[in-house]
Parts: structure tokens; C-alpha cells; sequence
């Protein structure tokens, strides 16, 4: 017979008891998928006699439309524009870098790179984009709205606020990182002004499939496809299951931040009939295959593209909402977006489960999440690490046996 310290190991079994004294013993250890790393507090897993979740079993290999389907559609559009084939919309994070050098270097577009300012860019982002701009000689304008800025700010302030008198692990996205829902718009609007036929994304439009955060809606029960694309019966669902969450906190009934929340419903209902006639947006790694070991390479190399120094990751690091989103869902239920990351990379084969393993690890104890960059957003929002440490606590007490009672039956 086996042991259970053998089991453990075979099947990431936890056998410990779960209470807020023990936490982080309970979350390095917790059960985890046997073929990725999912854990068990990820929203709608299950495991089979041999430890492997319903999301590896069920995985289909990431496809895309190819490079000289690239080329086909790129060619539509070269030398239409009044001075520029396409916009490519920069943040400073490595996708949106390296689509910004293919269009460049390797499609030989007239490209002008674009950033939305939404006052979240940190300063790894700043830099990064001045930096590779220059490298590649290209234009690059801002759009940036002090007032917009100065507005979203204190929503997030008082949003967060009321989100510790009321937490749920349902709204953390809406709440600290509701702001960019017109950032498309916006980038559309310029594009047609400016006389520009085509918007290439890498970050904001067509994110590669590795990066959708299918999970942050899963803990209502709504799960996107692999393309991080709802269902229009979806779309509903989860625009009502919202309104009732933005309903039970009084904190939310302040004029600009229903307004907040209601230009960015129309933009995720109607974006096909608000974006303006003559402008058409391609998703770069609907047809170039994401490999992380190819963009950061090709970035730091090629451009001097530079990561975070407290960061164990080359992902988000531009954002400042990140760093807060992370730590709290660790802090809830174990893990991170880049748990759901490196499983993904797990499948395709670009990782093994070892490093995957590794390397989420580390990510979960980096300062990037527990060191001066959170306590730095915490003064911002004028909350303290204690004040967000009990409110979690007490959340995670609910929380876990919510999602872990119905799995021990």
C-alpha cells in the first residue's frame, strides 16, 4: 500500500486541515491536477481516479490561421491608409512589443504605435515604451485624458472601498480594473479620424488564447470559449449576475461610477455597432502562434525590452492592477492567473509540469505581490495591508468552504 506522503506526491492530494492559522502551509500543498497545475479551488475542476482535471481531458491544441493568411489579410490593407497601414496599440508589455516589431521588421507595415493612457501604466510600461519606439524609429502618439484619469482613480477609490465592507471574489476585476473597456473604442475612433484602415493588437484586441482569464467569471458559473469569447445567453447572464453583485453594495450608487459601469456594458454589448465605418482590427495571434520563448527573446534582444526587478514574471508587468488582482485572489483561494497560464503552456508542450510548478510558486511569493509595489497601490487607495489582510481572512473563511465543501461531500 502506498503512502500518503506517495499519494501526495502523485496526485497533489492535501490532507491538511484548512483554517486560517495553517493557510499558506494548506495552499502550497493543496491538490492539483496531475498532467497540469490547476488546483482544487479553481472554479468548476474535477479530477479523475488519476488526478487529471476535466480541463486537461477535455483540451483541444491551440490553432491558428497561419502566417500567409497574415500576409493575405495584411496586404489589404498596405499603402491604403493616409500615412499609416495600421495602428498597434503599445502598453509596454511583451505581446504588444513584439506585435509592434513584427509589423515593423518582419511585415514591413507603415505602422504608428498607439498607447491609451488610462493612468494605470506603471513605470516598467513607461519605459518600455519610449524604449522600443525608439529602437524601432516609429511614431507614437498618446491618448490621454487628465479628467478621465483623475475620474477613474477615485471610482477605483471608492469602489475598493466598498468592495472591503462587501467583498466578493466575483468583483475584483470590476472593480480595479473596469477602466479600460473603451480602450478599443477609443483606439478606433482615432484610427478613423487619423485615416488609418486597420488596428493589429497584441494586448488589448486579440489576445493570444495562453492569456484569457477564462476563471475570473467561472466562480459565477460563466466560462467563455478558448478564445475568452461569451456566448451572447452568456453575455446576458453575466451582465445580470453582475448587476446583482453591483446592487448589494450600496458603495456602488455614486453617479460616475454607474456611468463607468455603464459605458463599459456598451461597449461589451454593442463595440461591432459603436466602432466607427472603415476600420477593421486584426488579432495578430489569431494567426501567429504565441510562444513565450520566442517574444521575450525577440523583445530583450531586439528592442531592450526589460522586465520588472521585484517581478518573478515578464507578464502584466506594465500594469498597475495586477499586482493588487493577484494578491488578493492568492490570498482567497491559492493561486493566480499564471497558474491557469502555465497549464495552458503545459499542454502545448512549451513547459513541463516541473518548471510550470516552479515557476508559479515563485511567482505566488514574489515581491512583486507582497513586497513595496502592493503596499505602494495600497497608499494609493488609501487602504493598509491589515486592514485588506482581515478583510480577506475573512472572505477566504466563507470562500473556501463554499467552493471546497461541494468537492469533499
Amino acid at each position: 500500500m502506498q503512502s500518503s506522503r506517495v499519494l501526495r506526491e502523485r496526485f497533489g492530494m492535501s490532507t491538511i486541515r484548512i483554517d486560517n492559522k495553517n493557510i499558506e502551509e494548506y495552499f502550497s500543498n493543496m491538490r492539483r491536477c496531475t498532467r497540469c497545475i490547476l488546483p482544487e479551488t479553481f472554479p468548476g475542476i474535477e479530477f479523475d481516479e488519476d488526478g487529471v482535471c476535466n480541463y486537461c481531458r477535455m483540451y483541444k491544441p491551440v490553432k491558428v490561421f497561419g502566417e500567409e493568411k497574415l500576409k493575405e489579410r495584411l496586404e489589404r490593407y498596405r499603402d491604403k491608409g493616409r500615412k499609416y497601414d495600421c495602428i498597434v496599440p503599445i502598453s509596454g508589455g511583451r505581446d504588444s512589443s513584439f506585435v509592434l516589431h513584427q509589423m515593423v521588421k518582419k511585415y514591413k507595415m507603415r505602422v504608428l504605435a498607439l498607447t491609451v493612457d488610462s493612468g494605470a501604466i506603471l513605470p516598467e510600461g513607461y519605459r518600455n515604451i519610449k524604449r522600443v519606439t525608439e529602437v524601432l524609429n516609429v511614431d507614437h502618439v498618446w491618448l490621454k485624458d487628465e479628467k478621465q484619469i483623475e475620474t477613474a482613480r477615485q471610482n477605483t477609490k471608492i469602489k475598493f472601498h466598498g468592495w472591503l465592507k462587501k467583498p466578493s471574489i466575483h468583483t475584483i476585476v470590476p472593480v480595479l480594473n473596469a477602466g479600460d473597456k473603451t480602450m478599443n473604442l477609443r483606439m478606433y475612433r482615432y484610427a478613423k479620424e487619423s485615416g488609418i484602415p486597420l488596428v493589429v493588437g497584441g494586448n488589448i484586441i486579440g489576445n493570444s488564447s495562453f492569456e484569457q482569464d477564462h476563471w475570473k467569471t467561472g466562480f459565477l458559473g460563466v466560462f467563455p470559449d478558448e478564445r475568452g469569447v461569451y456566448s451572447t445567453p452568456d453575455k446576458i447572464r453575466l451582465s445580470f449576475l453582475f448587476l446583482l453583485e453591483y446592487l448589494k453594495n450600496r458603495s456602488n450608487y455614486h453617479i460616475p461610477i454607474l456611468k463607468e459601469y455603464l459605458e463599459g456594458a456598451s461597449v461589451y454589448f454593442f463595440e461591432s455597432v459603436l466602432k466607427p465605418k472603415g476600420v477593421d482590427s486584426l488579432g495578430f495571434f489569431d494567426y501567429i502562434y504565441w510562444n513565450e520563448k520566442e517574444i521575450v527573446s525577440t523583445i530583450t534582444e531586439e528592442l531592450d525590452w526589460k522586465g520588472a526587478s521585484d517581478a518573478t514574471t515578464t507578464w502584466r508587468i506594465d500594469d498597475a492592477a495586477y499586482p493588487l488582482m493577484n494578491y488578493i485572489y492568492y490570498k482567497l483561494v491559492g493561486f493566480t492567473e499564471h497558474d491557469e497560464m502555465y497549464s495552458k503552456m503545459i499542454r502545448e508542450g512549451q513547459i513541463s509540469r516541473e518548471e510550470a510548478l516552479e515557476r508559479c510558486l515563485a511567482d505566488h511569493e514574489s515581491k512583486w505581490i507582497h513586497g513595496p509595489r502592493l503596499l505602494g497601490i495600497l497608499e494609493e487607495l488609501e487602504v493598509s495591508k491589515k486592514q485588506l489582510d482581515k478583510v480577506l481572512e475573512k472572505c477566504r473563511e466563507e470562500l473556501l468552504k463554499k467552493i471546497l465543501g461541494k468537492k469533499r461531500k
